[in-house]
């Protein structure tokens, strides 16, 4: 377990009552995450109309040459089934992805991207990757990004052993 430490200055402590190292690194990744995302939404949009959320759930199925469950797309996308579905709906009325009843098991509902919606990705890719390599990645050396990613890992396997990043 971490140790945690504690500000001495009564009055710092007064005003920020949360801060320790452990707190200060969580206020960093969401200021990072928070800082990149606006600028990334915003070149999506501006390249292809579509958000950061409705990139990922695309370019998540793009990946598969087929179908993908909705349950395993939700949890690639890091979302809830409900959002996912509301989000897919969108997409559907787009023409972009198709979703279907599995042929497998009738109580599951698959998607499919669509030639349409695999030809904006493609497109999109270049803006997306560009994005966030100007806003994160150039930030970083080589050993730093190895570094960066040895300790996402790290915290994410303590929470969920199991996540897809570490099957793929």
């Amino acid at each position: 377990m971490m140790e945690i430490a504690h500000d001495t200055d009564p009055h710092e402590s007064l005003m920020l009552p949360s801060r320790s190292h452990e707190m200060n690194f969580w206020h960093r990744v969401v200021a990072v995450y928070m800082g990149v995302l606006p600028d990334l939404e915003h070149d999506l949009q501006k390249a292809g109309k579509i958000s950061f959320f409705e990139f990922q759930v695309l370019d998540h199925l793009s990946s598969e040459n087929s179908h993908m469950s909705m349950t395993r797309l939700a949890a690639r996308c890091n979302s809830s089934l409900s959002r996912l579905s509301h989000v897919a709906r969108k997409l559907e009325g787009r023409g972009l992805l198709t979703r279907r009843l599995s042929e497998r098991d009738r109580r599951v509902t698959v998607a499919q991207i669509t030639p349409t919606g695999r030809k904006l990705i493609t497109n999109l890719r270049d803006v997306y990757h560009r994005a966030v390599e100007s806003r994160m990645l150039e930030s970083l050396s080589g050993e730093g990004l190895r570094q960066a990613i040895e300790l996402m890992d790290h915290m994410l396997r303590r929470n969920e052993p199991d996540h897809w990043l570490f099957s793929a």
